[in-house]
């Protein structure tokens, strides 16, 4: 276990990484949807407030999309980058694993209790002193700290650990390893979109989150499996 905690500290040693970068990307996506929302107001003649203006505000759906390309990045470099230094510390493949992967929970932490922090804000503040619906919105919770804090941690975690597994692939196998995987993941999922077509209205209503909760976990735990037979035979690159 202190050879995976070793592995974990030396991913936290990327603080700007770790710290800044998830804290930028939502400031940016705060000060776009300002941008926007004013811009709707101007266009519709003030900052109105009604019920058909909240509902369509609470469509906003930036800060779910803003986040996903830097994590999955931020996961393949984690082990790719991060997988040699691992190994010169004398741990062992299945420790560099579980050291990436407690690295993993503790920056999903981080980032579920920010934007739980930013939507305290957003509240207090009357939806940042213009109406514009950042945080409180449909996609996370619309208001709510607890839905947003386990939607912002699982989603998280889900997107480092897809992020570790074609960073893994890519150890193993070189840089068509994840062409590859990202082919093949795609034609195995329009095959089952195929399949389902005529159900797929119905499947899409009755989704809820719990299901969503429950289909984020077994994601990541097929991930973290794909991710460890990968690395059993990974040389260093």
């Amino acid at each position: 276990m202190n050879r995976a905690l070793k592995v974990t500290r030396l991913h936290l040693n990327k603080l700007d990484n770790f710290l800044a970068t998830p804290a930028i990307i939502l400031a940016i996506v705060l000060v776009v949807s300002i941008i926007i929302a004013l811009a709707i107001q101007r266009a519709i003649g003030g900052g109105d407030g009604s019920p058909e203006y909240i509902d369509g505000a609470r469509m906003n759906a930036g800060v779910v999309w803003s986040l996903p390309g830097f994590l999955i990045y931020y996961g393949v470099q984690a082990v790719a980058t991060t997988y040699p230094f691992g190994l010169a510390l004398g741990t062992t493949r299945r420790n560099f694993i579980l050291g990436t992967m407690l690295a993993n929970v503790l920056q999903a932490a981080y980032i579920a209790v920010l934007l739980v922090a930013l939507l305290g804000i957003e509240l207090a503040t009357g939806h940042w002193f213009s109406n514009t619906y950042v945080l409180d919105t449909y996609a996370v919770g619309a208001g709510d700290p607890w839905v947003l804090a386990l939607s912002g941690f699982i989603g998280v975690l889900l997107c480092l650990t897809i992020g570790g597994l074609f960073g893994a692939i890519w150890v193993r196998f070189g840089a068509k390893g994840p062409a590859v995987l990202g082919l093949g993941l795609g034609l195995a999922l329009a095959v089952l979109i195929l399949i389902l077509a005529p159900q797929l209205g119905e499947i899409i209503a009755g989704i809820t989150r719990t299901g969503l909760a429950v289909g984020a976990g077994v994601v990541i735990v097929i991930a973290l499996v794909g991710t460890w037979f990968a690395m059993r035979r990974a040389s260093v690159r």
